[in-house]
């Protein structure tokens, strides 16, 4: 089985593991994740007042958006550029994989708008909630979460750094083997 990477790096050598991830780039690595076939069967215009044609994202965000797996708001706008919170990336999650397992729930999620999808998205593995029992559904997500949920749902979450590559891309500020990340970030960033 062949292993793309679908997460790219900075032209500085970083990939940034402890920063947000927008709401642009989580559409661009959902759009990484479909086959061609899928990706052609969906317009790639759209209609958000802060996207504009020919910007970096507007065709990942287009294609997601006919393909009914990511909304914008009611403004028109998608605030592309905006973080993610972990509710907005739950559904998103549940609409791209049409989950439908639900059996967890957490107490900071009653009647939360996306209760229902950040249930399904936990109850398939792709996401977790805090030992706690919260969920943090408002809480924004870093691009190595993002990474360690997508490894972790595709399987390709590798076990040991003798799973990596030998000649593998590495990255400046991902050098620490002992990080918890380190394993999802070379796995989301190397293709094999």
């Amino acid at each position: 089985e062949i292993h793309f990477n679908y997460v790219i790096g900075y032209t500085d050598g970083t990939i940034r593991p402890g920063n947000n991830i927008s709401r642009a780039e989580v559409a661009t690595i959902f759009f990484r994740l479909l086959t061609d076939e899928a990706r052609e069967q969906y317009t790639t215009t759209t209609s958000y007042s802060d996207i504009k044609d020919g910007a970096w994202c507007c065709r990942a965000v287009a294609t997601l958006t006919n393909a009914g797996v990511i909304n914008g708001y009611t403004d028109g706008t998608f605030r592309p550029n905006a973080p993610i919170t972990r509710a907005e990336l739950a559904t998103i999650i549940a609409r791209f994989a049409k989950l439908d397992v639900n059996t967890k729930t957490f107490s900071d999620i009653t009647g939360h708008w996306a209760q229902k999808n950040i249930e399904l998205a936990v109850g398939n593995g792709w996401i977790n909630g805090y030992p706690d029992g919260t969920f943090g559904p408002d809480k924004t997500v870093t691009r190595a979460e993002l990474m360690a949920m997508v490894n972790r749902a595709t399987g390709r979450a590798p076990e040991s750094t003798d799973a990596l590559l030998p000649n593998m891309k590495t990255w400046k500020d991902n050098a620490d083997t002992a990080r918890w990340y380190y394993l999802d970030v070379q796995e989301a960033t190397n293709s094999h």
